[in-house]
């Protein structure tokens, strides 16, 4: 593998700016997860089961969106 040498590219700020923003999304799908989990959950009187499952599918919904923000820079 070797290392894209774009000046664009190593701009540190670039950088902050993508891990800052993949911690943002990952955070934010975590969170609605769990608030729409917690809102179900009263609605069926089932606490905790959809605020389990809730937070699960957040977790994989900010999986699958990281993913979806890294991949353009590694060139895949």
């Amino acid at each position: 593998m070797t290392q894209n040498q774009d000046p664009k590219n190593q701009n540190p700020w670039r950088a902050l700016a993508v891990v800052s923003v993949i911690g943002v999304n990952a955070a934010i799908f975590l969170l609605v997860g769990l608030w729409i989990g917690k809102k179900v959950d009263l609605y069926f009187h089932t606490s905790p089961v959809f605020l389990i499952i809730g937070m699960i599918v957040g977790i994989i919904f900010g999986i699958w969106s990281v993913i979806g923000l890294i991949k353009p820079f590694l060139g895949d």
